[in-house]
């Protein structure tokens, strides 16, 4: 039986994502640049720092994981409905005959 599917737009799960470790690039970049020459941070600085990063990445992961699971799942629901409604075009189509 052929589908009448249409092509797959981009996620706004995917597009979210991206754009939120762009826009967290671009912060991290323009910090990194105002930063002045010379003044080291200490040891318990930068790990505070890396700590807190990995914190916010596990976070946006968990975010990010939970988001993939909602969309495969509603993907598997679209999928059934638009096989249900092919059938149902076909079970027409064939009583119009």
């Amino acid at each position: 039986m052929a589908s009448h599917r249409r092509p797959k737009k981009p996620s706004r799960t995917r597009v979210t994502v991206l754009t939120t470790a762009a826009a967290a690039a671009v912060a991290i970049s323009a910090q990194a640049a105002n930063a002045a020459p010379g003044e080291k941070p200490s040891k318990d600085e930068v790990k505070s720092k890396v700590d807190a990063l990995y914190e916010q990445a596990e976070q946006a992961t968990e975010k990010y994981n939970g988001a993939k699971e909602k969309q495969e799942k509603l993907q598997k629901e679209i999928s059934t409905i638009q096989d249900n409604v092919a059938r149902g075009q076909q079970d027409l189509n064939k009583l119009r005959d």
